[in-house]
């Protein structure tokens, strides 16, 4: 298999700015960033007015979660919407490492010759 194979682009949507920094921390897409920018008084971090959808690409191979993600993804303020797109093993592979911090449920998937396209619903444990 080659890095092509492992990679899954990742689509998440319907959810806060705090929740979507959890999920793509606990995949390594933003070890050592700094979390979202905080909200002003009174505003929280409910989900924007406006959609909005953070894409990545994730390798779900590259090796464990960073220290301590478990500990953040269990705070999640809500459900997360996740779109996740690859080969079959790198999509499974993503489901695993999610399943790790957060409860997955499927909502849908598309199977292709070579790729799926599956939709999750995260949650916190």
């Amino acid at each position: 298999m080659t890095l092509q194979d492992h990679l899954v682009t990742v689509m998440l949507s319907n959810c806060t700015d705090d929740d979507a920094h959890r999920v793509l921390s606990h995949l390594g897409v933003l070890a050592g960033a700094p979390g979202p920018t905080p909200a002003p008084a009174g505003g929280g971090s409910h989900a924007p007015a406006h959609p909005t959808v953070w894409t990545a690409e994730v390798d779900p191979e590259a090796g464990p979660p960073e220290a301590g993600s478990d500990a953040r993804a269990a705070g999640l303020d809500g459900s997360v919407a996740l779109n996740a797109q690859g080969s079959p093993h790198g999509v499974q592979a993503l489901r695993d490492v999610l399943a790790q911090a957060f409860t997955v449920e499927d909502t849908g998937s598309v199977s292709g010759d070579q790729e799926r396209d599956c939709q999750f619903r995260l949650t916190a444990r």
